[in-house]
């Protein structure tokens, strides 16, 4: 029994790291959005090449991009570390699987693009996210779908 709550310890222990570097990563980008700091978006092209090919409003509206998709991480992550705080640590079943479904899901788009847009740019955040993502569910897993002892119940 001790070996199983110290496993589920640092399972929403886990989750919470990938949670909080969620916010951080995201609030960087955010950072980045805002304050107009150089952006590379691979290592031979910048927002500068985007300004001498589209203008000033192509970078703007590059910016604008992210932004939002900074802003939308932002509140997802903080719901995940108030859902891995309060009703995961409790040992709610429905908030492991609201985890994996938003965590794991928004992971798996993102490493889509490997296939779909055939870039590898970007995938590493999101490989180590969902690797670490999934380490800390499955080793919530034995606590969150253990088996009542049906004999109590007669």
């Amino acid at each position: 029994m001790k070996g199983l709550n110290l496993l589920f310890i640092a399972s929403w222990v886990i989750l919470l790291v990938v949670s909080g570097a969620i916010v951080l990563f995201s609030a960087e980008s955010l950072w980045i959005a805002y304050t107009g700091k150089p952006d590379r978006l691979t290592p031979e092209y910048s927002l500068t090449q985007i300004g001498e090919q589209g203008g000033d409003q192509a970078v703007k509206a590059f910016r604008g991009r992210r932004a939002t998709a900074a802003t939308f991480a932002l509140g997802y992550a903080l719901l995940a570390l108030a859902v891995t705080w309060i009703p995961y640590r409790r040992g709610e079943k429905w908030a492991w699987w609201a985890l994996l479904g938003s965590l794991g899901l928004s992971q798996l788009l993102s490493l889509a693009r490997a296939i779909m847009l055939v870039t590898t740019a970007g995938v590493s955040t999101p490989a180590v996210l969902l690797a670490f993502m999934l380490l800390g569910l499955l080793a919530g897993a034995p606590r969150m779908f253990k088996q009542q002892d049906r004999s109590l119940d007669s």
